[in-house]
């Protein structure tokens, strides 16, 4: 009898399976789920020399997917200055103060991430002399929590060579003094890259150790795949493989698909890596690209403009060469993945999808359009019709909806994070955390999908109730929609006989407490191929 059989049971056990949605029981051998029944059924025919997990009480779920993250920087941030939670401009400067005073030479740059302007007492943007005051002339680089809007220092103005004369960069924005034309230190969009060029990069020691801990924490989240987005910060494709490959033979997992931003796709090609190339466990998946920004950041494309501030954001793109990146990734056998916020950014995706499966029909390559966040009804529709995956991050409405209405209004919010509606119009969902603008810890999506409360609850019933998601269409989000987006759901995303035993056991079931306590559940063990990769002490 095989030494690796392992028989599963004590607790209640979902398995998103049509035929053995809740067994008693699960049998996995060789990596595999082998058999799913009574504890009864399976202890006469797999029990002998079986391992016995009993689960006193315990839950289990399939292992869960998050379809869009950026694992590399969500490592490196962990060794930078923390913003997240900041609810004013003096807290703010209060941490990067300390870090300044940390800092062991006085050019050493402090970088940070994760201040939300709208969460701050003063309601407003922190600027170049708030930094200055607190970093004693140390250059200073802090990106907002969605990635798309920076505030820098005085100094890493001048290191970069800013000034009232210097013109906006194509698709970002310099933010300047209405009265004197004199940067404020606020970059939008490919501004920030302006500074972001001269900081010196993390070593390549750096990113495996950043890297490494990010893995790890997904493992604890209950992860057992991850699509992350890395290569502008590995610095190339080659270089994000390669710390993909080591990390993964360091920690075991979790499953890598592995996005290649568009301008490294004739690197990626040049080597034979396209779409499905690689193993189970670190794999090629999309061609990641933009066309606009955040709405937090109101840099998001729309098609009207905003209501709360002048514009309607930012195109980061010239159409013509968008359009013709996204038809040569799609004729190559690229499957693209396409950073669309607003609705005019999702306009964009969907016509540039359409363009390249007209130029080359036949390519079932299931592109997506991450994010989707404000939609019009009329774009739904279009969404089916070219077979395009919305990969979503539910977790952003716990923040978003103290804003949003103000934003875009109350008529285009009505059609914003709208994921009942795309459902039951039959778009193909995907769940992520775009990690590490949200934590990446998917029972937090599963949460906001569920509940559309903040972290702290409320409002009653939710933001918009009727876009609530019931537990298991949320879960599956995470786990077949995961799997259904990266082509990969004949293999993984359930918990069927013949597929990868690739689960998570959970302090208790999300299906059976309060919706509000789902944040609350905690991650036991992390199961990849059947080998426990993460164990709670």
């Amino acid at each position: 009898m095989p030494a690796n059989r392992l028989m599963v049971r004590g607790g209640p056990i979902v398995t998103l399976d049509p035929v053995h949605p809740t067994p008693e029981a699960m049998v996995i051998e060789r990596g595999h789920v082998m058999a799913l029944g009574t504890v009864d059924q399976l202890d006469a025919e797999w029990g002998r020399g079986a391992e016995l997990l009993d689960l006193e009480g315990r839950a289990v779920i399939p292992g869960l997917t998050d379809s869009h993250l950026h694992l590399l920087s969500y490592g490196l941030v962990l060794e930078q200055v923390g913003l997240a939670g900041v609810r004013s401009v003096a807290d703010l400067c209060d941490r990067v103060g300390a870090a300044a005073r940390a800092a062991q030479r006085s050019d050493e740059w402090i970088l940070g991430r994760g201040w939300d302007q709208d969460m701050l007492d003063e309601h407003r943007y922190p600027n170049r002399y708030d930094l200055d005051s607190a970093a004693g002339g140390r250059p200073v680089l802090l990106v907002r929590s969605c990635g798309h809007c920076t505030v820098v220092s005085s100094r890493a103005l001048e290191l970069a060579g800013i000034t009232a004369a210097t013109a906006d960069p194509p698709g970002g924005r310099i933010e300047r003094d209405p009265a004197t034309g004199e940067p404020t230190g606020i970059l939008h969009e490919t501004a920030a890259g302006l500074v972001r060029a001269i900081v010196p990069p993390p070593s390549y020691s750096a990113k495996r150790r950043g890297l490494a801990k990010a893995f790890r924490l997904a493992l604890s989240a209950g992860l057992t795949a991850c699509h992350p987005d890395d290569v502008r910060n590995a610095g190339d494709f080659a270089t994000a493989w390669q710390l993909y490959h080591e990390t993964l033979s360091e920690t075991g997992g979790p499953r890598i698909r592995a996005e290649v931003s568009d301008f490294a796709i004739d690197q990626a090609l040049s080597i034979g890596m396209r779409t499905g190339s690689g193993d189970r466990m670190l794999s090629v998946g999309a061609m990641k690209s933009f066309v606009d920004g955040s709405l937090g950041a109101r840099s998001a494309a729309l098609t009207e403009p905003y209501s709360d501030g002048p514009g309607c954001g930012i195109l980061v793109r010239d159409r013509a060469e968008f359009m013709a990146t996204i038809a040569r990734a799609h004729s190559a056998g690229m499957q693209v993945a396409v950073h669309a916020i607003g609705d005019l950014g999702v306009d964009w995706a969907l016509d540039a999808i359409a363009a390249a499966q007209a130029a080359r029909p036949g390519l079932t390559l299931r592109h997506r359009v991450v994010h989707a966040q404000i939609t019009r009804p009329d774009q739904l529709p279009r969404f089916v019709e070219l077979g395009a995956v919305a990969e979503i991050q539910p977790k952003f409405v716990t923040t978003d909806k103290l804003w949003v209405e103000s934003r875009i209004g109350a008529a285009r919010a009505r059609h914003s994070y709208c994921w009942k509606t795309m459902l039951d119009a039959g778009v193909k969902l995907a769940g992520g955390s775009d990690g590490p603008v949200e934590p990446l810890h998917p029972l937090l999506g599963i949460y906001a999908a569920v509940t559309r409360e903040g972290m702290e609850g409320g409002p009653a019933n939710g933001w918009l109730p009727e876009e609530r998601l019931t537990v298991d269409q949320a879960v599956r989000l995470f786990a077949v929609g995961g799997a259904y987006a990266a082509g990969q759901e004949g293999w993984r995303g359930r918990l069927s006989p013949g597929m990868v035993a690739d689960f998570v056991v959970l302090d208790h079931s999300p299906y059976t407490v309060a919706p509000q306590s789902i944040k609350d559940i905690e991650v036991e063990m992390t199961f990849v191929a059947g080998r426990p990769l993460f164990v709670r002490t």
